[in-house]
């Protein structure tokens, strides 16, 4: 296969980010003309410009308030960014009420279409939790509220709002969260303490292209970010096709192996199976296939989704009643 540029500059930023699930696919950045800036500087200074300075006079690694730093660095229109200075309230129709605790989730900000269609009122839900905080980490138990992260919580509310993408934000990482509903949820971090440096510059200019201004609302409706987030499932689920196609092959080829190893042994090997349950022959080696399947991905995944599900952390638990 030719060397692409465009599809390396987009492995390099997701190898750094490393993604937890699926936020967005390489085909899918490709469609909607997505490209890495590679004049970094720049862009770069941007960022910079728009995060304070420490004593060194160094940048430091956090930002100030998040609507300046989103106007100055990604040119959001602040009048569309509901809940921030100046602009419209969060509506209540963006709030999820928790039935049985004292407590209802609702975004911090809320950033509108321009012009809506279709009842696509919102691009992203924005969760800002205090400067520091663990996005993963679940709070000491008080009785009152949900026992949850604060990615746990925000992914509850992107699902229940009908809003599928949103940002959760603590004042040092990024996060931006895709959360369908009635699917399996997604996010890749993007840490100032990384994007600030050198070294740092292609995962902010990652984040650049995905949250400029453009990209949000004056591109074409099939290359904006929420079109981009759904198209890579669609893609995905290409994927997952040819991937069901492969395994079923490697299921007949494994078949035919247990056949010629039972002929060979004139049906010694299978004969007590065959007897009592055929089908058995056929589920235990499609399970074996699956796990295998979950291994490699859990491997390429440095082991992430493994560790969850061990955790009982995926997919998303529902906030229990009481």
């Amino acid at each position: 296969m030719a060397y692409d540029p465009v599809v390396a500059s987009h492995k390099e930023w997701l190898g750094y980010v490393q993604p937890t699930g699926l936020v967005v696919s390489i085909p899918a950045l490709m469609d909607a003309g997505a490209i890495i800036n590679r004049n970094f500087t720049p862009l770069h200074r941007r960022l910079l410009d728009a995060v304070p300075k420490d004593a060194k006079d160094n940048p430091a690694p956090e930002y100030a308030s998040f609507p300046a730093f989103v106007h100055a660095v990604f040119d959001w229109p602040l009048d569309n960014l509901y809940g921030a200075p100046g602009a419209p309230a969060v509506p209540s129709s963006l709030e999820c009420h928790l039935e049985g605790f004292e407590e209802t989730l609702r975004p911090t900000y809320a950033l509108r279409e321009f012009e809506p269609k279709d009842g696509q009122e919102w691009i992203l839900l924005i969760q800002e939790v205090p400067r520091g905080t663990d996005l993963d980490a679940t709070p000491h138990q008080d009785g009152k509220h949900w026992q949850a992260s604060p990615q746990a919580r925000f992914e509850y509310l992107l699902h229940n709002t009908g809003v599928p993408a949103g940002l959760l934000v603590n004042g040092t990482e990024i996060r931006l969260v895709y959360a369908p509903r009635l699917e399996s949820s997604g996010y890749a971090a993007f840490k100032l303490s990384e994007m600030v440096q050198v070294q740092g510059r292609p995962i902010f200019t990652a984040l650049h292209m995905l949250l400029e201004a453009p990209r949000l609302f004056s591109a074409p409706e099939k290359d904006r970010l929420p079109a981009l987030l759904a198209n890579s499932r669609k893609f995905q689920n290409l994927v997952s096709t040819q991937l069901a196609g492969q395994v079923l092959e490697a299921l007949y080829e494994l078949l035919r192996g247990f056949q010629a190893a039972d002929d060979q042994v004139k049906g010694e090997l299978l004969r007590d199976v065959l007897r009592s349950d055929p089908n058995k022959v056929y589920a235990g080696l499609l399970t074996t296939l699956m796990r295998i399947v979950f291994l490699f991905y859990a491997e390429d995944r440095n082991g992430l989704c493994l560790r969850q599900l061990l955790l009982g952390q995926w997919p998303l638990p529902a906030p229990p009643r009481r």
